[in-house]
């Protein structure tokens, strides 16, 4: 959706008394409430309609688009923030829009819109505060801004339709992206310097790295060949993987990866050498936690005996390397021998 620039002029609505608005104006038939800021600099804030003890909901619906300036008393203001709780319980507003020059959002600020779906963030970075989504399930497509260096989409963790995600170019740290319990995709754009997508999961640039797998995701994950490092956790939430294909190239794989994932079937290791996914009593160990006794582990046969070799078959606490806080493990979660399988070659995939 293109955002445009706006000059609106006041519908006669001044604010009396504790309030917490200064002015309101009508736009394409809705009401915008807004606080002055900061005279000198004629920057205002959307905030509520209302006192603190007198918060009213928005009587709004749709898309609404805030406008970039805003003219009170022959004064242009620019719009530069949205205040806390603005637009909390506007139980009918569908989508937001906004400008060029929205600099924060406040705590809370779309708090329990139930019908909000589409959000568009500006192409400037912006102050976010706490809870700002709070409660918003049905929030499906996000728009960040193109000038965003980091992003947190933990944000959008109340969200029950947020099935994918767009990186823009410019992002060098993402957080939060296993808060999103109901996440299959995440793309970036290809001009991204840090971050890669393949077959919707997150990846380095360089793709030596595996970031994250989708919550959300369904069926067998294919590691790209080349990848040396799956980082602590990428794979750990993905509940629902039946096979996990791991690369000859990988070197950094933790035990605890499989730990929940109880429809997994298979895991296929490429690798002709075993390496070590845990430590017990400071000896580094080939092994998985597993949440199915069924797996199968599927080895060259030409292999088969030096993963077996450093298998761990006993129960006790094993740490993901030699510094890291241990983990119980019990019997029932640890591989077993008839668990490995030896192929004389792996499927072409």
């Amino acid at each position: 959706m293109k955002i445009r620039t706006f000059v609106f002029g006041l519908c006669m609505f001044a604010g009396v008394g504790a309030k917490a608005h200064d002015f309101s104006t009508t736009i394409n038939g809705q009401r915008l409430f807004f606080e002055i800021t900061n005279k000198s600099q004629k920057t205002i804030a959307v905030t509520y309609n209302g006192g603190i003890a007198d918060k009213k909901a928005p009587m709004l619906n749709g898309i609404i688009e805030i406008p970039s300036k805003v003219k009170y008393h022959d004064i242009v203001y620019e719009v530069n923030a949205i205040g806390q709780k603005a637009f909390a319980n506007a139980k009918h507003l569908k989508g937001i829009v906004m400008p060029s020059g929205i600099k924060s959002i406040g705590d809370f600020a779309f708090e329990n819109c139930d019908s909000l779906q589409d959000v568009v963030f500006p192409g400037n970075s912006v102050s976010l505060g706490q809870g700002v989504f709070f409660m918003c399930p049905s929030i499906s497509n996000v728009t960040i801004g193109s000038d965003w260096k980091s992003i947190d989409f933990a944000m959008f963790r109340w969200s029950k339709m947020l099935y994918s995600v767009s990186i823009p170019a410019k992002v060098e740290k993402i957080q939060g992206i296993k808060k999103l319990k109901y996440l299959t995709t995440i793309n970036v754009d290809s001009n991204n310097a840090m971050f890669a997508s393949y077959n919707g999961m997150l990846y380095s640039k360089d793709n030596t790295i595996y970031y994250a797998c989708p919550r959300a995701f369904e069926g067998n994950v294919v590691i790209k060949e080349g990848v040396t490092k799956v980082i602590n956790g990428a794979l750990v939430d993905c509940i629902s993987v039946t096979s996990l294909d791991l690369p000859s190239s990988l070197q950094v794989l933790s035990f605890r990866e499989t730990s929940r994932m109880k429809l997994l079937e298979r895991i296929v290791m490429r690798a002709k050498e075993p390496m070590f996914t845990g430590y017990h009593n400071g000896i580094g160990k080939f092994f998985f936690q597993l949440a199915n006794e069924k797996v199968q582990i599927v080895v060259l046969s030409s292999s088969k005996k030096r993963y077996e070799n450093i298998m761990s078959l006993e129960a006790g606490e094993y740490s993901e390397n030699t510094e890291s806080i241990p983990y119980m493990v019990t019997q029932a979660e640890l591989p077993i021998k008839k668990n490995l399988k030896g192929v004389k070659q792996f499927d072409k995939e």
